[in-house]
């Protein structure tokens, strides 16, 4: 895949965050699914473009002019400063990201009957990580 560079605050590779939609569709090409969100009272509204071939979704807000916002992977190609952490166990992510200076770390653990989930989120950098049974299955950020 030629767009896997994780790059914190500004977007993936050459997908910059505040890009329009059809920016990311001239980059990234027709999404596997295209999306519209609306929360409980109605007054937030985004749509997410997702590209399961990719592992990638991307997601638009209306009170940012409908401009691309955040960024969620799930495959092992993409990396932050050549650091692959998808699928990683929590101790090998916690190693590997010492160098990423992301900030302080807030964790929440939640416990179901079959699975654990975890969230690390480092507001600092505007990231979060989404770990499911100790290994880490998606990674979100933003600008």
């Amino acid at each position: 895949m030629e767009h896997t560079k994780i790059k914190l605050k500004e977007g993936l590779s050459n997908i910059k965050f505040l890009s329009s939609i059809e920016d990311v569709i001239s980059i990234l090409g027709e999404p596997t699914e295209d999306e519209s969100i609306n929360d409980i009272d109605d007054s937030h509204h985004s749509r997410l473009l997702h590209y399961d071939h990719l592992g990638l979704s991307a997601s638009f807000d209306e009170e940012e002019n409908w401009k691309l916002t955040s960024i969620a992977i799930s495959e092992e190609e993409y990396t932050i400063n050549g650091i692959n952490l998808i699928g990683s166990s929590k101790s090998d992510f916690l190693k590997k990201i010492q160098s990423l200076n992301l900030g302080e770390c807030q964790e929440e653990i939640f416990n179901e009957e079959d699975y654990e989930s975890t969230v690390m989120n480092f507001d600092e950098k505007h990231i979060t990580f989404w770990f499911e049974n100790d290994e880490l299955q998606e990674i979100q950020w933003s600008y």
